[in-house]
This record gives structure tokens, sequence and C-alpha cells, in this order.
């Protein structure tokens, strides 16, 4: 159900839908393709250091970090099917490109990959912090909305 529901939500977010696909008409990702990035932006969340305990789709912490590292993922894949298939043909003053895109899904990739890492960094240091604290750091401000 949890695995279902996550890559209901990457499918949204990559907007990858037979209506929006004007080009293709269907959807660019299988199932198994999205299901496979889950699991890489998972197992990479784990294997980032520190260890925050066991993690799986079911308990991810952050469904942003889960969609962002996912999404990644998606994209490396199609980049990779880019440069591979990547074709220039040219017959007198025609020139055609087809899987050409290779730059641009390099541009999204590292665009996506710089604001997750960083979040990523700053998401576990502040749950390793709080996790050595007992459960969470206490503030004079923490019962301030009993007031409101």
């Amino acid at each position: 159900m949890a695995q279902e529901r996550a890559r209901r939500y990457l499918r949204l977010f990559l907007n990858d839908t037979p209506k929006l696909n004007r080009l293709i008409r269907k959807e660019e990702s299988t199932d198994e393709k999205l299901d496979l990035a889950i699991l890489l932006a998972i197992d990479d969340y784990k294997i980032t250091p520190p260890p925050l305990g066991i993690v799986s789709v079911e308990n991810f912490p952050s469904i942003w970090l889960l969609l962002y590292g996912a999404t990644i993922q998606v994209l490396r894949s199609a980049g990779l099917l880019q440069a591979r298939n990547e074709l220039v043909y040219q017959a007198g003053n025609v020139s055609v490109r087809i899987y050409d895109k290779g730059p641009a899904y390099q541009s999204w990739i590292e665009n996506f990959r710089q604001e997750y890492e960083e979040k990523k960094r700053t998401f576990k240091i502040s749950l390793n912090i709080a996790s050595a604290m007992g459960g969470g750091v206490q503030s004079e401000y923490a019962n301030l909305m009993a007031y409101w």
C-alpha cells in the first residue's frame, strides 16, 4: 500500500501522465522503473551517514526527500537512455537529432541533486541531534501555542 502511494505521488510530481506527455501519449516511466527509483532513494538515505535506524517506504521520515531522491534516480535513468541512443542524422541541409536531451537531463539532475543533498544532510543532522537529546530538544517556547 505504501509503495503504491509513493509511486503515485512520484508519478504526480514528475507529471508523468498520458495527458501531459503530449508527444508520446503514454506514461514515460513504468511502475517498475518508479519502484526502482523509490528503492534507490531509500537506499541512498540509508547509506548516507549517520545511520538512523531501519528505514523503508512505510516509515520514510520525509516525503520531500523521498520524492526528490526518487526523481533524481528517474532522471538519471532517462538521461542514460538519452545518451545511449543519441543519433544525429544529416541529409543535405536537413539535420535530425533523436534522443538529444542528455544535456537537459544532466542539468535537471544537478539542479535536484544540490537541493536534495543539502536538505538530506541537514535533516539527518537534526534527527541525529534530536535522538541524542532523548527525543527532542526542548525550549522555553515549546508550550507557547498553549496560550493562544
